[in-house]
């Protein structure tokens, strides 16, 4: 019984020292960060900007996006609230130039989160060159040494450019 508490104590001990030192260097990571990602997509530039500017149907090709709720349609905005593996996120989303530039921003500022993506798109061998800018912001330092260190700044923007593909290209 004795070295069964021992081990456990030993455990506990090596996690709390573990985030401890996590936390310790995401405190002197800078909260924002910039990732920028381009993938050429075997689809006409229409096809494409169809699949970004219909964000109720994200559900249906994007990895992690259970629903999306529309909360105001404007001539100029859309705002959705994404449910997804990342819970609740409400977005601001506005089409910048019919068919070849997006940006889409966090529009909740109490999440540890947040972030604004822009894509563009441009002609490229028969296909259509998609290039997304992330500017992200981590809030929590233990958060910023996990994006940083294990899941990588370009993970969002590589995991939807891969969906983007799978469903723009008929895949």
């Amino acid at each position: 019984m004795k070295t069964a508490l021992l081990i456990l104590g030993l455990l506990v001990g090596l996690l709390v020292l573990l985030a401890l030192v996590t936390y310790g260097v995401g405190a002197f990571l800078p909260a924002d960060h910039i990732a920028v990602g381009e993938r050429v997509i075997a689809a006409p530039i229409e096809a494409v900007a169809a699949r970004i500017r219909e964000v109720e149907n994200q559900p249906e090709w994007r990895h992690g996006v259970k629903s999306i709720e529309i909360v105001q349609r404007a001539p100029e905005e859309l705002r959705y609230r994404e449910i997804g593996a990342n819970g609740t996120i409400l977005f601001r989303f506005r089409e910048e130039e019919r068919d070849r530039r997006f940006e889409s921003t966090i529009a909740d500022d109490a999440l540890p989160f947040g972030g604004r993506w822009l894509i563009t798109l441009d002609p490229a061998n028969g296909g259509t060159r998609v290039r997304i800018r992330e500017e992200g912001l981590v809030r929590p330092p233990i958060f910023r040494a996990l994006s940083r260190f294990v899941f990588g700044p370009h993970a969002t923007l590589a995991r939807y450019l891969a969906d983007l593909e799978s469903v723009a290209a008929g895949k």
